[in-house]
Order: structure tokens, then C-alpha cells, then sequence
């Protein structure tokens, strides 16, 4: 009897879901550098689930700008900011100093100045609580960033990034979040910056809307012109009509681009009287819903953080946990906690420990063999 094949789209990504409800977050905290920073989260989660589980990410300028559309020369150039005013003509008022690391190198390159910001910053989420009261929550993108120079040769412009993810960021990684498609989001690249991360940043706000449609058992997610001018980082100073055509036209441009493109019409209101056609009704077909579905390997991230989050509070804790409260527990532990259990998850301790929970989890939940699709 031949086994039944399910197919796997490892270009399915996660997206921590606060990212997606406050979708200005980053752009308040980062301002030009946003889309970077962004840009860089989802390439590194990427990777941390694609095939570096218990590893840290380690990745060449050359690299990321390849898989992310960026110019490496872009990356690596001194920025303005950090060039000396003489160069314009006022030696008076000298421009503030790069940061630096311990061996001195500067941080002055655009990848290498966000890569710093993104690990020294906290981003201000703002959310509503289990009661429905409006709040705030603050995460730092990455918890550490090193520089790691080739050794072969005496100059430092060959050199390697190794980033680590902050836990909080990890934990909505693994609890709470959206799926987008990778491919798509890197294939929203422009001529411009600016227009890259706007398009980007939409496409987040996309896996929410699929995401909740799904959740509604609905084909349908009704926003507005405004909420998408924002989204689009757009001026909101414009007349209406005016970000009427910002927005047709951004959504124009990237429904050519995705692999599944959506439908979308301008409506009026429809808890008002009012005519005034200024809402978008975005409508997702069954083959949309079904192919943003993470579910089998949701199965498996959630089992395999519970069983080693088991494992490291046995062993290292000298604690037991019933399983059922697993995840309740996880939810709950503290930050200064969550971060020894991530130093050790994403390390080499234990290492064969790790693999054989790992192995065991795909052989329970895997009882069907699974087929992935190419993987970028």
C-alpha cells in the first residue's frame, strides 16, 4: 500500500503577531532604517527554522543581499551621516561618532549601523491585554550581533554576521504569530527603498488579514484607506482622494508580484449611511486560505519548544513540570529565564539531546511522509 504524500511549503514564514497589529511600530522606532530591520528579522527567522534550529545565524553582506534585493555596495558604504561635515563645508559642528565595538570597528555601513540599532534599541508595541485594555509591551529585535572577520586574510572586508534573536521575539515565534510567504515578500522589491518597505510592511499586514479571515471561517477582511495609507507609510496629510490612488495603485503593483494575487474593491461603510466608498474589501479565495496554513509544522515547533523547554527546567532547574502545563508555563516564565533556556536551546549543549527530540517529535507527528516543495 503506497504512503499518502502531503506537500510542505518551507517558503511559508512566521511573523510575531504584535508585529502585525501595530504595523507603525518599527517605523516610529527606526525611522529610515525600518524596512532593514525588518527585512533583516524575517531573513534571519528564515533561517533559524528552515534548517538552524539549535544554531545561531551566521551570514555573509553578500548573502543577504542577494536573498533580500539590496545593493552589497549600499551596505557596506560609509553613511552620510557619519561622513565629516568639511566635506560640506562646516568644520565648526562635526558629525556624532559611529558606534563602535570592542576591538574599535565601526559600525558605520547601513547593514552593520541597523544590525546595531536592532540589538541595542527596544520597539514599543502597542496592544490591547486579555481584558481588552490598551497597553504596551517593548522588545528588542536581536539580543546579540557579532562581527566575524576572515581570519585568511589581513583586511576586514571579508567578514560574516552572527545574530541572535531576542527571546521575547522567540517566544511569539513560536506562540504567537502569522505566516506570510517568503518568496513573495523578498520578490516586493523596488527601485526605491522607501517603495520596497512599504510593499513589504503591507504584505505583513496580508498574513494578518488571510489569518483572520481563516480564524472567522470567512473569505473577507474589510479595512480602510487610512489604515492602509498608514500601513503604506504614505502621507496622511493628502485629500482622500488622493490616498484613494496612493493605495490603488501600491495594491496594483503588488498583486502583480504575488504568487496568489488577491481581490480587493472599494465600499462604503457599511455600519453608516454614508455612500462614501473609502473602505477596501479584500476577498481571499479557498486556494488563498488553504495555501497560508502552517499547521503541521506549527504541531511540530510547539511540541519540540515544549518538550525542550521540559528537558532544560528537569535538568538545569531541578524542576518537574506535568506536560499539560507546558505551555502555560512557558507563556509565563520570566524574561531573565526565557533567556538562559534560549543561550542553551540555541547552543551546542545538549546537542545530541536536541536532535533526538527533534527526531522522535517528526516521527510521531510526521505519520505521513512529507514532500517539501523547493525550497528557496
Amino acid at each position: 500500500m503506497s504512503t499518502k504524500i502531503k506537500e510542505y511549503n518551507y517558503n511559508l514564514a512566521r511573523f510575531p503577531q504584535h508585529m502585525s497589529f501595530d504595523t507603525d511600530a518599527i517605523t516610529q522606532q527606526f525611522q529610515r532604517q525600518a524596512g532593514l530591520v525588518r527585512d533583516i528579522f524575517l531573513f534571519t527567522v528564515k533561517r533559524q527554522f528552515s534548517a538552524n534550529i539549535f544554531n545561531e545565524i551566521t551570514f555573509t553582506i553578500d548573502e543577504f543581499c542577494k536573498e533580500m534585493g539590496y545593493n552589497q555596495d549600499e551596505m557596506y558604504r560609509r553613511m552620510d551621516i557619519f561622513r565629516d561635515k568639511s566635506e560640506y563645508g562646516n568644520k565648526k559642528h562635526p558629525l556624532p561618532k559611529p558606534p563602535s565595538l570592542i576591538d574599535g570597528h565601526e559600525c558605520d555601513g547601513l547593514l552593520e549601523y541597523t544590525l546595531y540599532r536592532a540589538a541595542k534599541e527596544n520597539v514599543v508595541f502597542h496592544r490591547y491585554n486579555k481584558n481588552g485594555n490598551p497597553g504596551i509591551t517593548t522588545y528588542q529585535i536581536l539580543k546579540s550581533f557579532d562581527v566575524i572577520y576572515d581570519k585568511s586574510t589581513k583586511k576586514r572586508i571579508k567578514r560574516k554576521y552572527s545574530v541572535v534573536l531576542s527571546a521575547d521575539i522567540l517566544n511569539e515565534i513560536f506562540l504567537k504569530f502569522f505566516v506570510i510567504d517568503y518568496a513573495n515578500y523578498t520578490a516586493l522589491a523596488a527601485k526605491s527603498s522607501d517603495a520596497t518597505s512599504s510593499y513589504r510592511n503591507f504584505y505583513v499586514f496580508y498574513g494578518r488579514m488571510v489569518a483572520t479571515a481563516k480564524y472567522h471561517k470567512g473569505h473577507t477582511y474589510l479595512t480602510t484607506v487610512d489604515e492602509l495609507t498608514q500601513i503604506f507609510n504614505y502621507s496622511q496629510r493628502q485629500e482622500a482622494k488622493f490616498k484613494k490612488v496612493s493605495v490603488k495603485r501600491a495594491l496594483e503593483t503588488i498583486k502583480k508580484k504575488l504568487s496568489h494575487p488577491f481581490h480587493y474593491k472599494f465600499v462604503a461603510d457599511p455600519q453608516r449611511t454614508s455612500k462614501l466608498q473609502y473602505h477596501v474589501l479584500f476577498t481571499f479565495t479557498d486556494e488563498v486560505l488553504d495555501y497560508y496554513d502552517e499547521k503541521l509544522m506549527f504541531t511540530l515547533w510547539k511540541a519540540l519548544r515544549q518538550k525542550g523547554i521540559q528537558y532544560y527546567v528537569e535538568k538545569y532547574m531541578n524542576k518537574n513540570y506535568d506536560y499539560k502545563k507546558i505551555l502555560d508555563m512557558q507563556k509565563h516564565m520570566p524574561t531573565e529565564t526565557l533567556e538562559a533556556f534560549h543561550d542553551w536551546w540555541f547552543s551546542q549543549d545538549d546537542y545530541e539531546q536536541k536532535q533526538r527530540l527533534l527526531a522522535e517529535l517528526k516521527r510521531d507527528i510526521f505519520t505521513i511522509d512529507v514532500k517539501a516543495v523547493e525550497q528557496i
